[in-house]
Parts: C-alpha cells; sequence; structure tokens
C-alpha cells in the first residue's frame, strides 16, 4: 500500500510541475500555455473561416461536392435535352423517297443536280481544225537525207 502511494505520488509530481524555486521555468511554461493554446484556436479558427474545426469544413466540402455533381449531371441532361428538341426530325430512308417523288419542286430540283454532274463528266469534243499529223518517213540513203535537208532550209 506504501508503494503504492509513492507510485501515484510520483506520477502525480510527473504529471503537474512543482512550484518548487528550482523549476521556475517550468511554472511560467505552465502559466503560458493557456495563452498560446488561445492563440492557437484563434488561428485554427481564422485558417477555418466560418467553420470551428476541420471535421466540420471536411463535411461541408464533401455536401458542397455532392451537391456539384448532382447539379452538373442535371446540366447535362437538360442540354442534351434541348439539342435534341432543336434540331428537326428529317425523314429517312423510305420516308425521304416518297416524300421527295411526290413533290414536284423538289423532285425537278434534284434531276436539274444530276444533269449538271452528269453534263460536266463527259469529255469534250475536239472543235477548230486541227491538222493530223503525217508518217514518219525516213531517209533510206544519204541522197533523200540530203533532200529533207534541203527542205527544211527551204533553200
Amino acid at each position: 500500500m506504501i508503494e503504492e502511494e509513492k507510485t501515484n505520488i510520483e506520477t502525480t509530481e510527473a504529471a503537474e510541475p512543482s512550484a518548487a524555486p528550482d523549476n521556475r521555468g517550468d511554472e511560467i511554461a505552465v502559466a503560458a500555455e493557456p495563452a498560446k493554446a488561445e492563440q492557437k484556436k484563434e488561428e485554427t479558427a481564422a485558417a477555418y473561416g466560418k467553420f470551428k474545426t476541420a471535421e466540420a469544413l471536411l463535411s461541408a466540402y464533401l455536401n458542397l461536392e455532392a451537391e456539384f455533381t448532382r447539379r452538373s449531371q442535371k446540366l447535362k441532361e437538360l442540354e442534351s435535352k434541348t439539342v435534341e428538341a432543336s434540331s428537326p426530325k428529317l425523314p429517312e430512308g423510305e420516308e425521304l423517297l416518297n416524300a421527295v417523288l411526290h413533290d414536284e419542286k423538289v423532285k425537278n430540283a434534284v434531276v436539274e443536280e444530276y444533269l449538271k454532274t452528269v453534263s460536266q463528266k463527259s469529255v469534250p469534243l475536239l472543235t477548230g481544225g486541227a491538222p493530223c499529223a503525217a508518217p514518219k518517213s525516213l531517209p533510206k540513203s544519204v541522197k533523200e537525207a540530203g533532200a529533207l535537208a534541203k527542205q527544211f532550209l527551204k533553200i
């Protein structure tokens, strides 16, 4: 039992600094701790803004992130619906063919466009007079070569 009391006293002395004259530095440190703690609270309060603790700030951030995601998804949905509503539904395939065949203006426009493309692809005919080239005649002797040279030079 006496040993337990000694242990309790030692634990208490370790937890609380003694007020003995040789431990004055500890006394000052203990007195300064509440002021430091108060200053630290003020600094953290300024760091978290309107939130008192880091946990409150984290919770608010997670809620905000979830709300932002929901709104982004809703905005994307609305944008896709707007694009679908603004683009008119055009007939396709068989419906388009029937619509074109029954409208004379459209049919004539299609035929005219087709004729323009066909007429541009045709081969152009030669116009004007172009002489035909004479077959080559090669001289068979020196005498014929001289005669051809005189003809070219027109001597």
